[in-house]
């Protein structure tokens, strides 16, 4: 069962659950020295408390483990222009375990767990399709290695799988052992791009009214890895979890169809060699059983998810996807 959000709930339990000596009241004292009102927005992360200060500025309060590489958010801007907000570092509150202070231009738009309409098939039709756009943004900005080692991630990512293959329940292994078969080809196949590392409903900002993607958030644990590790987020925008579980909308496979369709038109030479689609769909079922296989601190894995914990790992690992 998924307990219903609550907004205080989830303030206090950041405050509570992670090291830091600084207090909520700390970091309103800092935003409300740069404006009035201070609101905390509808939902906050695991990793950072976040408030709107004014109307035009965010300020966020994120734990050291899961702080800004600004340099890696350059790459960020260049990349997905129209989809990141400018972003400013000023230090840290708190004595121990100090939290960082992150200033950010408040983006239009409403998080998509909040938005998205299962009735209305134009505007998932416009968060898919441009989905997909910023999906071709990050392959069209394909990076060079940093290293000479081919595959430098093929012994992470093996590692990762063959962790899962042990801990997670046996209907799980066939596809496990599967991908890990698989993944020295399609890593091989694959140039590395910016890579989002919590691609969830959350972290989308749509026009309610129109389904138009307006914004890409939390690029704390983003980093640059062979293309398609983070296509789980397609999956996040093709329906929604409630009590009951996730449940697709009634039109997921036309909207999967349409989002592949625009990203063969906008992504270069997606389909000019033989192997690369192959290795872009082990790349996403990889990308899906590594976000939803593990709990994370940060950008930490802690460990495998465990009973209950598997809610979205059945869902897009079975037959709906």
């Amino acid at each position: 069962m998924v307990a219903p959000y609550s907004l205080d709930a989830a303030i206090d339990s950041f405050f509570e659950s992670n090291p830091t000596t600084a207090t909520r009241r700390q970091c309103d004292d800092f935003a409300l020295a740069h404006g009035t009102p201070v609101t905390p927005v509808q939902i906050q992360g695991m990793f950072s408390y976040t408030v709107l200060v004014g109307t035009d500025k965010i300020f966020q309060f994120r734990i050291s483990s899961s702080s800004i590489d600004m340099d890696l958010l350059n790459l960020v801007t260049t990349t997905h222009r129209e989809f990141v907000p400018r972003c400013k570092y000023h230090g840290t509150v708190g004595a121990s375990q100090p939290l960082s202070i992150y200033e950010m231009d408040k983006l239009p738009g409403m998080s998509y767990i909040l938005a998205r309409d299962p009735d209305s098939v134009a505007c998932q039709q416009r968060t898919v399709h441009e989905l997909a756009t910023f999906f071709a943004q990050s392959w069209n900005n394909a990076q060079p290695p940093s290293s000479a080692t081919p595959n430098p991630f093929l012994a992470e990512f093996t590692q990762a799988l063959t962790t899962l293959s042990t801990s997670l329940p046996a209907h799980f292994t066939p596809r496990l052992t599967a991908l890990l078969h698989r993944l020295p080809a399609a890593f091989s196949a694959l140039p590395l791009a910016l890579t989002h590392g919590d691609l969830c409903e959350m972290n989308l900002l749509v026009d309610p009214a129109t389904g138009r993607l307006t914004g890409v958030l939390d690029w704390a644990e983003a980093r640059v890895l062979p293309f398609g590790l983070a296509l789980y987020g397609l999956e996040n925008a093709l329906g929604w979890m409630d009590g009951g579980g996730w449940h697709y909308f009634e039109q997921a496979p036309a909207l999967r169809e349409g989002f592949w369709q625009v990203f063969r038109e906008r992504a270069a030479g997606v389909g000019d060699e033989e192997g690369v689609m192959e290795g872009i769909e082990v790349a996403r079922m990889v990308g899906v059983f590594y976000r939803y296989g593990f709990v994370f601190e940060g950008r930490e894995v802690v460990r495998a998810v465990g009973e209950g914990e598997m809610g979205y790992l059945d869902a897009f690992c079975g037959g709906g996807s």
